[in-house]
C-alpha cells in the first residue's frame, strides 16, 4: 500500500464539516484524521506524527486562540493552519502572532485548503492577500494605534466581538466558561482601550472596521 506523504490532524468541532475536509484530503492522497476535544487532540499530537494541524478558532470551549498556544507549548514546531468561520479582519493576525502558519476562511476553495497544508508543511506561511495587506500596515507597531482593537487581549477581544454580535454578558460568560463578572471586567476595559462610552459606539466601532456587517 502506497505511504502517504501528508498527515494533516482537523481539530474541528462540527463533524459534517470536519469529515468532509478529511474526505477531500483523502482523496487528494493526504492522511487526514479528526478531533473535536481539544485535549484528545493534543494527546493525539504528542503520541502521533503529524505534518500539519488543521485548526478551528471556534472551539467548544471558545478559546481556539487558546488552544494554538498549547499546541504551540506541545509540538512548537508543527505547522498550524488556522481554518475558521471568522474573516480574516477579526482573528488573522492575531492567530498569526500566537504561531499560526496561515490562515484560511471556510469559504475559501478546497483547491486553496490543499495549497496551503502543501506549503506550511514544507516550512512556508500561507497568507491572503487580505492578511498580507494587514500585516504589510501593521508590520511597524507604531501603526497599530490606527486600529486600537489590535491592542486588545485576546479575550478582550472574543468579549468585544460577542457584544458587537449583540450577546449578553451573562449568555458570552456561559460561553467562554468564565463568570459575568469576569465578563463585565473584559468589557470594562476594553471599553476603555477602544475609547468608546456606549454598547452603540461598540456596534458602529465594529462595523467601521469591517469586524461585522
Amino acid at each position: 500500500m502506497l505511504k502517504l506523504s501528508l498527515r494533516v490532524l482537523i481539530v474541528d468541532d462540527h463533524a459534517l464539516l470536519a469529515e468532509s475536509v478529511a474526505r477531500f484530503l483523502q482523496a487528494n492522497s493526504i492522511e487526514a484524521a479528526w478531533c473535536a476535544d481539544p485535549g484528545q487532540a493534543l494527546q493525539r499530537m504528542r503520541e502521533e506524527d503529524w505534518s500539519v494541524v488543521l485548526l478551528d478558532l471556534s472551539m467548544p470551549d471558545g478559546n481556539g486562540l487558546d488552544l494554538l498556544k498549547r499546541i504551540k507549548l506541545v509540538k512548537p514546531g508543527l505547522p498550524v493552519l488556522i481554518l475558521s468561520m471568522h474573516p480574516e479582519q477579526q482573528f488573522a493576525l492575531r492567530a498569526l502572532r500566537n504561531g499560526a502558519a496561515g490562515y484560511l476562511t471556510k469559504g475559501c476553495s478546497p483547491e486553496i485548503v490543499i495549497e496551503a497544508i502543501r506549503k506550511v508543511a514544507r516550512g512556508g506561511r500561507y497568507l491572503t492577500a487580505v492578511v498580507a495587506d494587514q500585516l504589510a500596515i501593521h508590520l511597524d507597531d507604531g501603526d497599530s494605534t490606527e486600529t486600537p482593537h489590535l491592542r486588545l487581549s485576546d479575550r478582550e477581544m472574543q468579549v468585544f466581538m460577542r457584544l458587537a454580535q449583540g450577546s449578553s454578558v451573562n449568555g458570552i460568560a456561559e460561553e467562554l466558561h468564565i463568570s459575568g463578572k469576569t465578563v463585565s471586567t473584559h468589557k470594562t476595559r476594553l471599553m476603555a482601550k477602544l475609547g468608546l462610552d456606549k454598547d452603540a459606539d461598540l456596534v458602529r466601532y465594529a462595523m467601521h472596521q469591517g469586524l461585522i456587517t
